[in-house]
């Protein structure tokens, strides 16, 4: 598992890096990650299509658990 650096895996892009890596395992998750802190997210599905780009995620936070409750999720430009 690549976690933030995809080129160990040697697959490109990024953004396929990171889908292949969370379909290949169960146990791989999306997350948020905001170059300090990473984040679990409760939506699975949107992330997706979003894997590997910089995004705004709105919702709610449970900071005992580190997970977002994802209401949206926007590509930033």
């Amino acid at each position: 598992m690549c976690v933030m650096n995809h080129q160990m895996m040697k697959i490109t892009p990024d953004s396929k890096c990171a889908r292949d890596c969370v379909k290949s395992s169960k146990d791989v998750k999306y997350v948020l990650h905001d170059g300090k802190n990473t984040y679990k997210l409760s939506d699975q599905k949107t992330p997706e299509q979003f894997s590997a780009q910089k995004v705004k995620v709105t919702g709610t936070l449970f900071p005992k658990t580190g997970v977002i409750k994802v209401d949206k999720i926007e590509a930033m430009r």
